[in-house]
């Protein structure tokens, strides 16, 4: 499947002649200055040196990025954009730089300008042949979490399920992108307290996960942590309280990157059991963590 969000940070490695994490930020910055202050310099003189200029302000907003400077990144992805209004069959470009705007616009919390540039970018990338599934796909799913926060939740039902719509008719279930996508749809069910339809969203998540992966991965714990709670919602306590277990024993295995959710998923667990006045297994509960250093 054609993907169009290639970073350009590798090819800043390669010019720089080491990686991103060895250089400094002042020559990173340098570099990424000099090749659009050439390109600036070129530009009344062809449009090859227009397109030069497009590549270099995109590559020195995904330095920006990486660096933490997103006013600037802005900048240069806005002034890139602006000039590619002038280019002919530039739409990959365009969908790219719109994409990465709404990207930064997103972080920064500017929910309307982020919305924009999604939008505009999902229309402009299904003009291209082939198409980027997974690449709008991914930009629907960015855009159903704003619609989300915004409690406007039929714009972002269509959103989630239209990324696991395309994700599915072009990768399978059985795929990583698609399983994330089945776990989101279900979170948003969840929220919205429809347990039936969550149920079955993280059902399929966990089923793809566990083909995936194997049930000791930490995605496969998360989606039967997930999983446990709509169980317990929907009355299925020990089916629910099966899924906690299988859960921690997932996080378990690699407690360097899950101890965060591991707690979380626990806390779960434990108010659950108190509310059944399982005295006796919220002991066993507490020194289990305790054994792996959670007080």
């Amino acid at each position: 499947m054609p993907t169009i969000f290639k970073s350009s940070l590798p090819k800043l490695e390669k010019l720089i002649g080491k990686s991103l994490v060895d250089a400094s930020r002042d020559e990173l910055r340098n570099l990424a200055d000099d090749l659009v202050k050439k390109a600036r310099a070129g530009l009344e003189t062809d449009l090859l040196s227009k397109q030069d200029l497009v590549e270099g302000l995109e590559l020195r907003g995904q330095l920006h990025r990486y660096l933490g400077e997103l006013e600037k990144a802005r900048d240069d992805y806005a002034e890139a954009l602006s000039l590619l209004g002038e280019i002919q069959d530039a739409n990959e470009v365009v969908g790219r730089i719109c994409a990465g705007l709404a990207g930064l616009y997103d972080l920064g919390g500017e929910n309307f300008k982020a919305k924009s540039h999604y939008e505009e970018a999902i229309q402009t990338l299904r003009d291209l042949d082939p198409l980027p599934v997974g690449d709008i796909a991914e930009l629907n799913n960015n855009l159903a979490f704003i619609y989300e926060s915004e409690e406007k939740y039929d714009r972002a039902e269509t959103c989630f399920l239209d990324a696991l719509k395309s994700c599915y008719e072009e990768l399978g279930s059985n795929h990583k992108q698609t399983a994330g996508y089945y776990n989101n749809v279900g979170s948003f069910y969840f929220k919205l307290g429809h347990d039936e339809q969550a149920g079955k969203m993280h059902g399929e998540a966990l089923k793809a996960r566990v083909n995936l992966f194997g049930e000791s991965h930490f995605e496969s714990a998360q989606s039967y942590a997930n999983l446990a709670l709509v169980l317990v919602r929907s009355g299925k306590v020990v089916e629910g309280l099966d899924h906690f277990e299988k859960a921690l024993s997932g996080f378990e295995s690699d407690l360097k990157i899950s101890a965060c959710d591991y707690e979380i998923v626990a806390a779960n667990y434990r108010d659950v059991l108190e509310s059944m006045g399982d005295k006796r297994t919220v002991d066993v509960l507490d020194q289990r963590l305790a054994k792996n250093g959670f007080g």
